[in-house]
């Protein structure tokens, strides 16, 4: 990187501050997109598309597809090893890095095309459909296919701006391909007649504008700064390819504990099974987007700490990080105990709620991820693929071997299966965390007793306050339940935790500075 741009006056934490925040708010952003898809068009998508066929959808294209098309660790790696060699100052390595990146994303791309093709004929959850609904499924897992395999190109250079400190640009165009999937997929409803086929649109869409939108903005800085430019190393890119390799199986274990439920009840119970959970657990998957965004923005930051050799600031950081992130998973999985039902109820229909055991052992196993996700975050950006790799294997064995076992006894069965899986990963990635930045013996069982208090103030305090609402029967007695246990959950937890409230209102304000000053800059 020229000197202009490691030499300027601003201080790198508060440029790092920052670009975590913009990209947060980006993320939001899309995120306030991704709930209109994903929860307020879908009784717009019940209304043109059966349900036998929004079912096999959810099992294929919403589930299988995630599976099967993924970067494979690839973006992850990138962006790691982009800011590190960032926030070491080594910006004249860059281009070749960005280069090889590039390009294995590509071949990456065509791969799992093919793959995905030959696999198409096979497809597990079509039983119960007529042949044309099954012809139409399988055209959309196509659609679906191409479309993110297209993401994996983007989601590679997206990486790298966000590595670079670029988040701003990032997050515009993000946010610019949500809405355009949006529109299009409304659209092609409501005037295209175009029923399933209107799903798969829109994600082919969004992966056109950010494809577009990321390469462009990438190439704008690269004709700006020399030492970005792209080139090529076959070192690099074995490099990156024996990382991702190495990070592949960790790919699958997450695709697995998100999606691999919903495939299985399927598989196991038929579409419209799936859609009761997939529909079930919508509110579970919405928090774990919500709170994943603030993971996606630390990464490249965290990593830029790493590579500037600055342990003992990575190491305050966590211990201010776990907390904040158990507070905001509590609050929200409080909230979605007390009101998923209803919830359900009112969006799609009761016949379409998969119990309260599934709701409670999913909310479980959503804190369980987001507290565990935090030590994943710090190894990732330290660069431990390997550790990450083999930790992942042994826990998406244990998933498929519970989701088979449990499924039989009932849907509750998946969420268990996921509380389990990520139970064993997350103890086993903070237990590594923990002796990397010197985590002592003592500090734990404090570390711990916060935690268990915050989640059971955020669960108590929400559940208490349901009981005032018995039934629930409009959309407006919803809003009103919902509001009222997010401030009596979060004031109960700032209540028990005061040194909570002080981190979160120092926090604010550092990063409400670092905004304004970049907004000048």
């Amino acid at each position: 990187m020229s000197s202009n741009e490691h030499d300027s006056p601003r201080p790198r934490s508060a440029q790092r501050r920052s670009a975590v925040a913009w990209s947060a708010l980006f993320g939001y952003g899309s995120l306030g997109i991704a709930l209109a898809r994903n929860i307020f068009l879908v009784p717009l998508y019940l209304r043109y598309i059966s349900v036998g066929e929004f079912g096999a959808w959810l099992a294929t294209g919403g589930a299988l597809v995630q599976i099967l098309v993924s970067d494979l660790g690839l973006t992850g790696v990138l962006t790691q090893r982009v800011a590190h060699r960032f926030g070491g100052r080594a910006g004249r390595h860059l281009g070749a890095l960005i280069g090889a990146g590039l390009t294995n994303s590509l071949a990456l791309a065509l791969i799992l095309t093919a793959i995905c093709v030959a696999l198409a004929p096979f497809l597990p959850a079509t039983q119960g459909l007529t042949p044309v609904q099954s012809r139409r499924v399988m055209d959309c897992f196509l659609l679906a296919v191409g479309a993110n395999c297209l993401g994996v190109v983007s989601s590679a250079a997206t990486g790298v701006l966000r590595s670079l400190q670029r988040a701003l640009g990032a997050g515009l165009v993000a946010l610019t391909a949500d809405v355009a999937s949006v529109v299009v997929t409304i659209l092609a409803l409501l005037l295209g007649n175009a029923g399933l086929y209107a799903l798969p649109l829109g994600m082919l869409i969004r992966s056109l504008v950010s494809l577009a939108g990321s390469l462009g903005l990438l190439a704008t800085l690269c004709a700006r700064e020399p030492d970005l430019r792209p080139g090529f190393s076959w070192k690099e890119s074995r490099e990156l390819w024996h990382n991702s390799l190495q990070f592949f199986l960790t790919s699958v274990g997450m695709r697995l504990q998100s999606n691999a439920n919903t495939l299985c009840v399927g598989a196991i119970a038929g579409p419209e099974s799936a859609a009761a959970y997939g529909l079930t657990v919508r509110a579970h998957e919405t928090l774990l987007l919500l709170i994943q965004q603030l993971n996606v923005a630390l990464v490249p930051s965290l990593a830029h700490l790493v590579g500037a050799e600055q342990p003992t600031r990575f190491r305050e950081l966590l211990l201010r990080l776990l907390p904040t992130m158990a507070a905001l998973v509590a609050t929200g999985a409080g909230v979605i105990i007390a009101l998923n039902a209803s919830f359900v109820s009112l969006w799609v229909g009761a016949r379409f709620f998969a119990g309260q055991g599934v709701t409670a052992l999913m909310a479980a196993a959503a804190a369980a991820a987001v507290i565990s996700y935090v030590a994943y975050d710090a190894l990732l950006a330290r660069g431990e693929f390997r550790v990450i790799a083999r930790i992942f294997i042994v826990a998406g064995l244990v998933h498929v071997a519970l989701l088979l076992a449990l499924l039989r006894f009932g849907m509750w069965g998946a969420p268990l299966a996921m509380l389990i899986a990520t139970g064993l990963w997350g103890t086993t990635l903070w237990r590594r965390v923990a002796a990397d930045v010197q985590i002592g013996a003592r500090e734990l069982p404090v570390l711990g007793t916060d935690l268990l208090v915050v989640l059971f103030a955020g669960v108590v305090g929400a559940a208490v306050v349901r009981l005032g609402f018995p039934v629930i029967t409009s959309w407006t007695q919803l809003f009103v339940a919902a509001v009222v246990c997010l401030l009596v959950s979060a004031g109960a937890i700032l209540l028990l935790r005061p040194n909570l409230r002080r981190l979160l209102l120092e926090e604010l304000a550092m990063t409400v500075r670092s905004l304004r000053h970049s907004s000048s800059g």
